[in-house]
């Protein structure tokens, strides 16, 4: 019994010091908006490997994300949330991937889809009610309350660590007070850097930019900032979008 006590205290003096350790790093990467991008960038849940073969939001997904929707939209109307400081990512986008959105208007709700030399490389659906941009080199939208954002973008080069070596180098100039997660890998071979920051205006924030390969040779980075107080309200929207997915070879071919 001695014996067991003294395995228990030393059990739980370790996962103190992971907690704490993971507390200073930004927190656990499982949660919201983060553990959405961990769990559904390319090749990752089940629905995103379905999803990713017609462009769309499957399954349990769609579901989720209405009610998250109604959860949202209650939430926005107590004092909690209009008391807090808000981001408006349609006015200042971040500078994550190297990209300013300032391209045409796409439509709304269409899959958005980035070619190189005419042949589709990666595509992506958002919600039908976010604003979209869309460039020669990537693909943005906002969401409508502009507390979500998301960007796509071509990457120069075929090394991924390198991608989100200078993905975390941007996160670290676009926001203040930056903590990295540990990184993370899906199942699909994406390289995911998820933590938390501050915005403008002191806004906090949430954070996670995927690198993976889209098609052979050409590397794509998919980044999200959310402010922190309507982070746990996106986490299935997240999720859909990264189940959209779809990579060169994910397209019918021409």
């Amino acid at each position: 019994m001695r014996i067991l006590r003294i395995l228990g205290a030393t059990v739980l003096g370790l996962l103190v010091m992971t907690d704490a350790a993971q507390s200073q790093r930004g927190g656990a990467v499982r949660s919201g908006a983060r553990g959405a991008v961990v769990g559904n960038m390319v090749g990752g849940s089940e629905g995103a490997a379905t999803g990713a073969k017609i462009g769309v939001v499957t399954g349990a997904t769609r579901s989720a994300i209405d009610r998250e929707n109604t959860a949202r939209t209650q939430y926005q109307t107590t004092a909690e949330y209009k008391s807090a400081p808000q981001s408006n990512f349609a006015e200042a986008p971040p500078d994550i991937l190297g990209v300013t959105p300032a391209g045409e208007v796409a439509k709304a709700g269409e899959e958005v889809v980035i070619r190189v030399n005419k042949r589709p490389v990666v595509g992506v659906t958002f919600p039908a009610d976010w604003k979209q941009r869309k460039g020669d080199n990537y693909a943005s939208a906002v969401s409508k309350d502009g507390q979500a954002f998301a960007m796509f973008a071509l990457l120069e080069g075929a090394d991924k660590q390198a991608g989100a070596k200078k993905v975390k180098e941007r996160l670290e100039k676009s926001l203040s007070d930056v903590k990295f997660d540990e990184p993370a890998e899906t199942k699909g071979g994406a390289l995911v850097v998820t933590g938390t920051g501050k915005g403008k205006k002191d806004v906090e924030v949430v954070f996670a930019a995927g690198v993976f390969e889209a098609a052979k040779g050409q590397l794509v980075g998919a980044a999200f900032i959310i402010d922190s107080k309507v982070d746990e309200h996106y986490k299935e929207t997240v999720s859909g979008i990264c189940q959209t997915i779809r990579r060169a070879e994910d397209f019918p071919k021409e």
